[in-house]
């Protein structure tokens, strides 16, 4: 599912010592960059009227769902290319919610608009 990747590729890779990883929230500026990359993914394919909601809610959820250490957990496990059962499942959830949420709300998913980028 198209989704599915950029929900992927929301996620940061991020290196945190370990005093920085013993901290329970997710720090807001990497949910910032998480955003920014959600978007320079979307755009291209779906539309800022598309995306700008998608990575928003991706980026909620994630912070709703994991504590730090699971984000870096995630994170690193992205890196590596290597997703556990558990990863994969809440990525699967966090695509369809947000995809649900947006179809409920009206906006289009699925697929490419004309004009998506605005270039």
């Amino acid at each position: 599912m198209r989704f599915l990747s950029i929900a992927v590729a929301a996620v940061s890779l991020v290196a945190g010592s370990a005093a920085f990883a013993q901290q329970k929230d997710i720090p807001q500026d990497l949910l910032d960059l998480d955003y920014q990359r959600c978007m320079k993914d979307c755009e291209p394919g779906f539309g800022a009227a598309t995306c700008k909601p998608l990575c928003e809610c991706t980026v909620a959820e994630f912070n709703k769902r994991l504590d730090f250490s699971a984000y870096l957990d995630l994170s690193a496990q992205l890196s590596r290319n290597e997703l556990s059962p558990n990863n994969r499942e809440l990525l699967d959830g966090v695509a369809n919610y947000c995809a649900s949420q947006l179809e409920k709300s009206g906006v289009q998913v699925g697929g490419p608009t004309a004009g998506a980028s605005d270039q």
